[in-house]
């Protein structure tokens, strides 16, 4: 069995985290910002006409639409009978996972302010990426 001594291992890792000791960040005078969010929303909060369907079935069954929703999201559909904000939450997590532009308050306002308008918008969001309906 070989030793740490032995010369495959190098003196200069960290064994315990893998990186080399001597690691320096690029310095091309770039700060990598993870909350600079560079996407816009793929449909406006208003454009329940762009799909007749899905507009149809989340205005005449919005509780069996957000639960769909949320499945579609990899989310448990009792999110939505369980967790006052529900959808300022499920608009969040979709928001971060596109990297869209907008605040938790924005999520909030539209998702209570007009959540069919917020339902059919994150559905748009969703077919518009190519995510399982």
């Amino acid at each position: 069995m070989a030793s740490r001594a032995d010369s495959r291992y190098s003196s200069e890792l960290d064994y315990n985290s893998g990186y080399s000791k001597n690691y320096q960040q690029p310095t091309d005078g770039y700060q990598y910002n993870p909350w600079d969010f560079e996407n816009p929303w793929a449909h406006g909060l208003c454009s329940c006409t762009d799909n007749c369907d899905e507009s149809c079935y989340g205005i005449w069954c919005f509780p069996c639409f957000v639960c769909h929703l949320a499945w579609r999201m990899n989310e448990s559909c009792w999110i939505t009978f369980f967790l006052p904000g529900h959808l300022a939450v499920l608009r969040t997590k979709m928001r971060t996972a596109f990297r869209i532009h907008g605040t938790y308050f924005s999520d909030f306002l539209a998702s209570q302010c007009c959540p069919c308008c917020t339902a059919i918008q994150m559905a748009g969001e969703l077919r518009f990426r190519r995510v399982i309906s």
